[in-house]
């Protein structure tokens, strides 16, 4: 018990081994541990002489997988079955190809034969022809082809038999080994491609040699970093990576858009193309990358509380508020007229300006000022007149000064007092060594006689009040700067658009600021009656853009500071026509007034 036993069944002449009739096992030997009583029995087959030939003789046959060489005899079992096949092609002693064409028996290429009963020798002939020898190329080599739609790669070696027919077929583009792209362009026998070949009996000799040529293609894969990004080739949409190829010689446009959103206040921008002089470049034979290089880009905002309080100091500046990530960003602000700067919030804080902050995200900075209490604006001196087209008063004229808080009161010059008193509710005005003539105070306004020894150029007038410090105003003054107050009709009634003048009519203007007379009368003194105080300068009337020479141009009496200037209308004025008149004192112009005619 427990022993191996080995057992070997030797068929005798005539007979074939058939198998172990315990297990069904087919190997003449057979090995078994004896664990208890066991029968074992072999069997056998009566033998049948099996004849395998080929035509042409001694070419190699298949005989249950064994290779035999024809003429060749086995002895197989009535009713066993084996497998029977051929090796085609293959080339005989003579090197010459041949190929199965059929079997005796009618089965495949490769098929099961049962031997029947019986005595008689069985001949099994297998049935060859000459075979092509066939080659197939690629220029350049290594490329695949597809033979009868199973794929090979060039060079590809087979032997075809006369009377068939194959199709190959080279694809319309290649990959090398090394990854560079090819595109076909024709067969060696310029067939088209893919093309059906029939094999001949005239070809046996020369064999079949047929070469597939390509041409070179740039294959060229384009990327970005960061990848998936979306960028044109062509203009076709191109999702990174993606790959185009294109014929050698031809110039491929890449377009990348400058800037790319990722999410609020972040955004990519475009750097540079690695692989390529810009966005066009030539296509080269082989496999290229491309690749278009971006940087992230964070936002700044800024922002003023209360709006428009501040002029921001950005360094380095920002056309959109963006900045390159781990940028250094110096920001700082100027408070505008009537703010003072109070602090900063959110990314930033403390009261430092300017500060730095790092771009390593999207940041907003608010900077908040403080309203000053209201500065009233400085005070300033013109013609008592109004507004004129220069800005200067004259010698000897009435000028005004305008401001705040120039006086306490509100006080006005008796025109029956000669001469104008030099203080008036407390105030006094003091020019170059000249206490000022006044002739009206008010908190913001006062008018008074410009002194008429001055020359033309920029003087100081001291404002002095009791208990408050003294007020320094910049005086302009020019020889001529005419300023007109009034047109009146003779009868001293203003002219007016219910009392118009009438062509023809004399008139009368009043003004000041007109320039130097001849003599000049005493400051602060009402002009006398006689003599004449007529105006040095030559002065001309322009109503309409017509110019008239004034019938009187003098200081008028029993006032201080004021010119009158007599005129007649001319007789031939369009009265329809709006009308306007203004002086001209000295070649320097006046304002304008509405003169009203019918």
């Amino acid at each position: 018990a427990g022993s191996t036993v080995s057992l070997d069944a030797s068929p005798n002449a005539g007979y074939v081994f058939a198998g172990w009739g315990q297990n069904g096992s087919l190997a003449p030997v057979y090995t078994f541990v004896l664990n208890g009583g066991t029968t074992v029995y072999p069997q056998f087959s009566v033998a049948r002489v099996i004849q395998l030939m080929t035509v042409p003789d001694g070419l190699a046959l298949l005989a249950d997988r064994a290779t035999v060489f024809s003429p060749a005899t086995v002895e197989w079992g009535w009713n066993t079955t084996h497998t029977l096949g051929a090796v085609s092609p293959q080339a005989d002693k003579q090197g010459r190809w041949w190929m199965l064409r059929s079997w005796s028996d009618g089965g495949a290429a490769s098929h099961t034969y049962t031997v029947p009963p019986g005595d008689s020798v069985v001949i099994l002939t297998g049935q060859f022809v000459p075979a092509v020898a066939v080659q197939l190329l690629t220029d350049p080599s290594g490329l695949p082809l597809t033979v009868d739609g199973t794929g090979s790669v060039s060079p590809t070696n087979l032997a075809w038999a006369p009377g068939d027919s194959h199709t190959v077929t080279a694809p319309a583009t290649a990959t090398d080994a090394q990854g560079g792209p090819w595109v076909f362009r024709q067969w060696s026998n310029g067939a088209p491609n893919p093309q059906t070949i029939p094999v001949t009996d005239a070809q046996v000799a020369m064999g079949i040699r047929l070469t597939a040529s390509y041409d070179p293609l740039s294959r060229i894969r384009v990327e970005s970093v960061p990848s998936g990004l979306a960028l044109a080739v062509d203009g076709a949409a191109c999702h990174t990576p993606c790959e185009v190829s294109r014929p050698v010689g031809s110039t491929v446009q890449l377009s990348a858009p400058a800037s790319i959103g990722v999410s609020d206040g972040v955004r990519l921008d475009f750097s540079s193309w690695d692989g390529a002089a810009g966005p066009t470049v030539t296509a080269v034979a082989g496999y290229h990358k491309i690749t278009a290089y971006y940087q992230t880009s964070y936002r700044l905002a800024l922002a003023t509380s209360p709006a428009g309080a501040g002029i921001w100091r950005i360094s380095p500046a920002s056309a959109d508020g963006y900045y390159i990530a781990g940028s250094a960003v110096s920001i700082g602000i100027d408070a505008a007229s009537g703010m003072k700067f109070h602090g900063w919030s959110q990314d930033l804080s403390g009261a430092a300006n300017p500060q730095s902050l790092t771009m390593d995200g999207p940041h907003a900075v608010l900077a908040r000022f403080d309203k000053l209490p209201d500065t009233p604006p400085p005070p300033t001196i013109g013609n008592a007149a109004g507004d004129t087209p220069v800005n200067a008063v004259a010698p000897g004229s009435i000028a005004s000064l305008f401001g705040s808080a120039l006086a306490d009161r509100t006080a006005t010059a008796d025109p029956a007092v000669d001469p104008l008193p030099q203080t008036l509710a407390g105030v006094t005005l003091l020019c170059s060594g000249h206490l000022l003539p006044l002739l009206y105070v008010s908190p913001g306004q006062i008018n008074f006689q410009v002194p008429g020894d001055l020359q033309p150029g920029a003087y100081q007038i001291a404002l002095q009040r009791a208990g408050s410090p003294a007020i320094q105003v910049e005086l302009t003054v020019a020889r001529n700067a005419p300023g007109l107050f009034v047109v009146t009709h003779q009868d001293g009634t203003p002219v007016t658009v219910d009392s118009p003048a009438h062509a023809g009519e004399p008139l009368v203007l009043y003004g000041t600021g007109f320039g130097p007379y001849v003599p000049m009368p005493m400051d602060g003194f009402q002009v006398p009656p006689a003599p004449a105080f007529p105006l040095a300068d030559p002065v001309v009337v322009v109503v309409e853009g017509r110019n008239i020479s004034p019938d009187l141009a003098a200081a008028a009496t029993g006032v201080v500071g004021v010119t009158v200037v007599e005129f007649r209308i001319p007789a031939d004025l369009d009265a329809a026509a709006p009308a306007s008149v203004m002086v001209q004192s000295g070649g320097a112009a006046s304002n304008i007034l509405a003169l009203p005619l019918e």
